[in-house]
Protein backbone atom coordinates (compact mmCIF):
# COMPACT_ATOMS: atom_id res chain seq x y z
CA UNK A 1 0.00 0.00 0.00
CA UNK A 2 1.65 3.44 -1.24
CA UNK A 3 1.44 5.98 1.71
CA UNK A 4 0.00 9.59 0.61
CA UNK A 5 0.91 12.35 2.95
CA UNK A 6 -2.32 14.89 3.49
CA UNK A 7 -2.24 18.39 2.12
CA UNK A 8 -1.40 19.85 5.20
CA UNK A 9 1.81 17.93 5.22
CA UNK A 10 2.57 18.32 1.71
CA UNK A 11 1.67 22.37 2.25
CA UNK A 12 4.26 22.58 4.92
CA UNK A 13 6.91 20.79 3.49
CA UNK A 14 6.83 22.95 0.51
CA UNK A 15 7.05 25.99 2.87
CA UNK A 16 10.07 24.38 4.95
CA UNK A 17 11.86 23.59 1.64
CA UNK A 18 11.16 27.32 -0.12
CA UNK A 19 12.98 28.84 2.89
CA UNK A 20 15.91 27.34 2.24
CA UNK A 21 16.12 28.49 -1.36
CA UNK A 22 15.05 31.82 -2.59
CA UNK A 23 13.75 30.65 -5.85
CA UNK A 24 12.84 26.64 -6.74
CA UNK A 25 11.42 25.28 -9.83
CA UNK A 26 9.12 22.80 -9.47
CA UNK A 27 10.72 19.90 -10.34
CA UNK A 28 13.34 21.06 -7.02
CA UNK A 29 10.18 21.49 -4.85
CA UNK A 30 8.92 18.26 -5.63
CA UNK A 31 12.30 16.76 -4.79
CA UNK A 32 12.89 18.19 -2.45
CA UNK A 33 9.68 17.40 -0.64
CA UNK A 34 10.04 14.13 -1.36
CA UNK A 35 13.42 13.52 0.56
CA UNK A 36 11.72 15.16 3.23
CA UNK A 37 8.83 13.30 3.53
CA UNK A 38 10.29 10.05 2.54
CA UNK A 39 8.39 9.52 -0.53
CA UNK A 40 9.49 6.72 -3.40
CA UNK A 41 9.91 7.67 -7.07
CA UNK A 42 6.66 5.90 -7.82
CA UNK A 43 5.35 8.77 -5.78
CA UNK A 44 6.38 11.51 -8.25
CA UNK A 45 5.45 9.78 -11.49
CA UNK A 46 3.62 12.14 -13.32
CA UNK A 47 1.02 9.44 -13.27
CA UNK A 48 0.44 9.52 -9.62
CA UNK A 49 -1.86 10.86 -7.78
CA UNK A 50 0.49 12.68 -5.39
CA UNK A 51 1.74 14.54 -8.43
CA UNK A 52 -1.38 15.92 -8.52
CA UNK A 53 -1.55 16.64 -4.75
CA UNK A 54 1.56 18.55 -4.60
CA UNK A 55 0.30 20.62 -7.56
CA UNK A 56 -2.77 21.23 -5.70
CA UNK A 57 -0.58 21.85 -2.55
CA UNK A 58 1.19 24.74 -4.45
CA UNK A 59 -2.08 26.38 -5.82
CA UNK A 60 -3.99 26.41 -2.24
CA UNK A 61 -0.68 28.11 -1.12
CA UNK A 62 -0.29 30.23 -4.05
CA UNK A 63 -4.21 31.66 -3.44
CA UNK A 64 -3.26 31.95 0.05
CA UNK A 65 -0.46 34.48 -0.57
CA UNK A 66 2.50 32.72 1.09
CA UNK A 67 4.00 31.89 -2.10
CA UNK A 68 3.83 32.82 -5.79
CA UNK A 69 5.54 32.05 -9.45
CA UNK A 70 6.96 34.82 -11.26
CA UNK A 71 7.28 32.66 -13.96
CA UNK A 72 6.23 29.38 -15.27
CA UNK A 73 7.79 26.38 -13.23
CA UNK A 74 9.53 28.31 -10.91
CA UNK A 75 8.38 29.50 -7.28
CA UNK A 76 9.18 31.85 -4.14
CA UNK A 77 7.76 32.18 -0.56
CA UNK A 78 6.39 35.69 0.02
Amino acid sequence: MIFYPTKRELMDAILEVLKSENTMSTSEIDNAVAIKLNLSEEHLSEESSNCYRMRWARTELKQRHLITNPKRGTWILL
